[in-house]
């Protein structure tokens, strides 16, 4: 893990970070909270305008998971994609959701890394 960093809900920082994280080659963007549906739940807002490549499955995975335990999953707006070569990831802000998120994809996600690498041609 490079970092841990608490930031406001305000599209523009999340904007910001995901941005420098990209910039600097980082492979994974994991951010948590922000995905429910109260007026300040802005993440899917600020991350899918940034989105080159949407990976709508692992959104699916999540809910899919999570719906087994709890009915509430349905309302999870979770945003995943790719920027470059850069995973992102939005979960849920609970620790339980995000935990399930996590159970729900990995190791199975790992998988983008090696279909990149693949091709590669750096």
């Amino acid at each position: 893990m490079e970092d841990y960093l608490i930031i406001p809900d305000e599209k523009d920082r999340i904007q910001e970070l995901i941005k420098q994280k990209c910039a600097a080659g980082v492979n994974m963007v994991i951010l948590t909270g922000g995905t429910g549906v109260s007026p300040r739940d802005i993440t899917p807002e600020a991350i899918r305008p940034l989105l080159e490549r949407p990976v709508p499955g692992i959104e699916e995975a999540i809910r899919n998971y999570g719906q087994e335990r709890t009915l509430y999953s349905m309302l999870s707006r979770s945003v995943s994609g790719l920027i470059g070569n850069t995973l992102i990831l939005a979960l849920p802000g609970s620790t339980k959701g995000a935990e399930e998120s996590m159970d729900a994809v990995f190791p199975a996600v790992m998988h983008i890394f090696r279909v990149l690498a693949a091709f590669n041609h750096d």
